[in-house]
């Protein structure tokens, strides 16, 4: 009876384990089959062009809108599968003026470039051949899909969607986002074309976070051209790691502080017990810096506040470091719902000190005004009402010290540059609405731009000078 039990058992732990390895003869088995039909056997290296739109990552009005999309006249792309590496430039037309974009992905850059590499369906192939890879069936939309997931640098994993046809369908996989934690990129292959003996797709999908970034209509192939991709001097994701963090403080009046360096400033406000500090921009990188040089100049008082003009990803990443100090999230209504979700998402990819101690965030919800005062200092929030560049941005206004601090409004110009050639619509906008308001100011503190900027030099702007206080 004993070996009964015994056989019994090894025969449910037999039958346990041979599902997992007919997985895997069977990844193999459609890995190969999907190369031979899609013609991906003997491809080293591809260059392909095409044309249509695609989008700014968090730039869109409100964080409902889709992201907003710009045609793209060129899109014209190398790559060289064996290193892996990738040269892209990309020529777009946004308001009757061109604009270059350059990205060049070599073997070294950090997954936050290089997943871009392995989204591409032949790149895919090869990294799943390598292997190990797994294979499940899924339904998406009514249609079923073989799913072959490998793993990269032994956590991120990259899944490939092949249809019946054995053609890769869609790639997905996740990256490290300072604002969504934890967020999925995919990219989805439709409309394939034969190109000298290699299928590819001529409509080009790709989402990251759930939005739309590129749609491409692919209208030249070349299997196998000659690519030399090297480092370029300016180059989005070719290595070499971020730059340090800087930060310069300026005491702009009593409490007041101008935390500069880079490309994104904050200004640290001191109250009788207590300091707000106005924008967290970029990363956690940049707001512990931030933080790090509030406390030098403001010794032994606790951020309570942090106060966010909007929720563009390059003015909101550095959030969770603030919920993590223990200050509560001050922001407009209309990003309430959205950071509540954000701030609370999972982050394993990159874990940073909010993941670590699990804090819950508290946001304070602001309309067209609010107002933060003691008997030391007083800050003004208000509304930038029917603003062109978000529907909920706001500025801050100190009345004692007659001090405005706004961002992408309003960027004074670095000394020696060419006048603009056009007023700005969103300067336009922020006269009109400190018109509006009566606010009585004399310098402007710009979040972004090369520093301090007065009152007259707004107005300049506009092609208008101030009325007389």
């Amino acid at each position: 009876m004993v070996k009964k039990h015994v056989a019994v058992f090894a025969l449910v732990i037999l039958l346990a384990a041979l599902p997992e390895t007919v997985r895997a003869q069977d990844a193999t088995t459609l890995l190969t089959t999907a190369a031979k039909a899609m013609g991906a056997e003997n491809l080293k290296t591809i260059q392909y062009s095409g044309s249509g739109t695609n989008a700014g990552i968090g730039q869109n009005r409100n964080p409902g809108a889709p992201w907003p999309l710009v045609r793209v006249k060129s899109y014209t792309r190398e790559m060289d599968f064996d290193a892996p590496a990738s040269r892209l430039q990309v020529v777009r037309d946004q308001n009757g003026t061109e604009q270059t974009q350059n990205q060049t992905i070599l073997p070294n850059a950090p997954w936050a470039n290089q997943f871009d590499v392995w989204l591409s369906p032949y790149a895919f192939l090869k990294g799943a051949i390598a292997g190990p890879a797994t294979l499940e069936a899924k339904t998406v939309a009514g249609e079923r899909f073989n799913v072959v997931t490998f793993t990269r640098e032994n956590r991120y994993k990259v899944s490939g969607y092949f249809d019946q046809k054995n053609m890769i369908y869609k790639v997905e996989t996740w990256v490290d986002n300072p604002v969504f934690g934890d967020m999925l990129v995919e990219a989805v292959y439709r409309d394939y074309k034969d190109f000298s003996g290699v299928q590819f797709p001529t409509t080009i999908i790709n989402r990251q976070g759930g939005k739309s970034t590129l749609v491409l209509v692919v209208s030249d192939v070349k299997p196998n051209a000659p690519v030399s991709i090297q480092p370029q001097q300016t180059q989005g994701g070719g290595g070499g790691g971020a730059p340090p963090v800087s930060v310069q403080a300026q005491r702009i009046s009593d409490g007041v502080f101008y935390l500069m360096g880079g490309s994104h400033h904050s200004v640290a406000v001191e109250f009788a017990d207590h300091i707000a500090v106005i924008e967290a921009p970029q990363n956690e990188a940049r707001s512990l810096a931030v933080i790090a040089e509030v406390k030098k100049q403001i010794p032994n008082k606790p951020i309570r506040y942090l106060l966010n003009t909007h929720h563009h990803f390059d003015h909101s990443g550095g959030l969770r470091t603030y919920v993590d100090e223990g200050a509560t999230i001050v922001t407009h209504q209309i990003n309430k719902d959205f950071y509540s979700k954000t701030l609370t998402a999972p982050r394993t990819l990159n874990p940073d000190r909010l993941a670590q101690s699990r804090k819950l965030p508290t946001i304070e919800a602001v309309g067209d005004k609010r107002v933060l005062s003691d008997n030391t200092r007083t800050i003004e929030l208000h509304l930038i009402k029917d603003n062109p560049h978000n529907d909920g941005i706001l500025m801050a206004y100190l009345p004692n010290e007659r001090i405005l601090i706004e961002v992408d409004v309003y960027t004074p110009p670095a000394p020696n540059a060419p006048a603009p050639t056009a007023v700005n619509p969103n300067t336009e906008n922020l006269v009109a609405n400190v018109e509006r308001l009566k606010l009585d100011f004399e310098r402007i503190l710009p979040l972004h731009g090369p520093g301090v900027a007065m009152k007259a030099d707004l107005y300049r702007a506009v092609g208008k000078t101030p009325a007389a206080n």
